[in-house]
């Protein structure tokens, strides 16, 4: 039987990463944004070299010479017929979010803690969905300006690059990882 805490009701909110981006001032800090398809609303997590590291492989579909352990992780729980239900992040204490993972195997249900930046590099190699309550969305959220895409059509990528790199200076992480998408953007087309 599934557990009734991960039934989608209208307290949930599924959620996709927005964004990652690094620090100049830090080359060992990131953030990463999540948020809701087709909404302005999102929210950062700041997470170490590795786990952004990982997250970004995996978004790019790309293959590690060497495995992370979130690889291993799911290359073990595909052995063992393990699926990852859902990511829920259930609550934000002491400026930590609480996240639990469900795994099913075929026969039952188990939950278990994890960090965030785990949950979603492992949610993401099984192609799973994150889930955020919607009591810590608007407890954690912030507003990524829907015109910011509008206003950076007029800037050539030098300039771009430049004004990501100020953004991350001066912490706001939000328009600089919605400029290097812009950048990203531009060089795929």
């Amino acid at each position: 039987m599934r557990p009734e805490f991960f039934v989608m009701n209208d307290e949930k909110v599924r959620l996709i990463v927005k964004g990652i981006s690094g620090s100049p001032e830090n080359p060992d800090l990131y953030v990463l944004i999540l948020g809701e398809q087709g909404h302005h609303q999102g929210f950062p997590e700041v997470m170490g070299f590795y786990e952004a590291q990982s997250i970004a492989f995996s978004l790019e579909g790309c293959e590690p010479t060497v495995p992370f352990a979130h690889d291993l992780i799911y290359r073990m729980a595909k052995h063992y017929k393990v699926e990852i239900v859902e990511v829920l992040i259930k609550d934000f204490v002491n400026a930590a979010y609480q996240v639990e993972i469900m795994c099913f195997d075929g026969k039952e249900y188990a939950v278990f803690p994890a960090r965030l930046s785990d949950a979603v590099a492992i949610a993401l190699r099984f192609k799973s969905p994150v889930f955020v309550t919607r009591e810590v969305l608007i407890k954690t959220g912030i507003c990524i300006s829907p015109d910011t895409k509008n206003i950076l059509e007029r800037y050539s990528l030098e300039e771009l690059e430049v004004k990501m790199h100020d953004s991350a200076k001066n912490e706001d992480y939000e328009t600089a990882i919605t400029i290097r998408n812009e950048i990203k953007n531009r060089k795929h087309n």
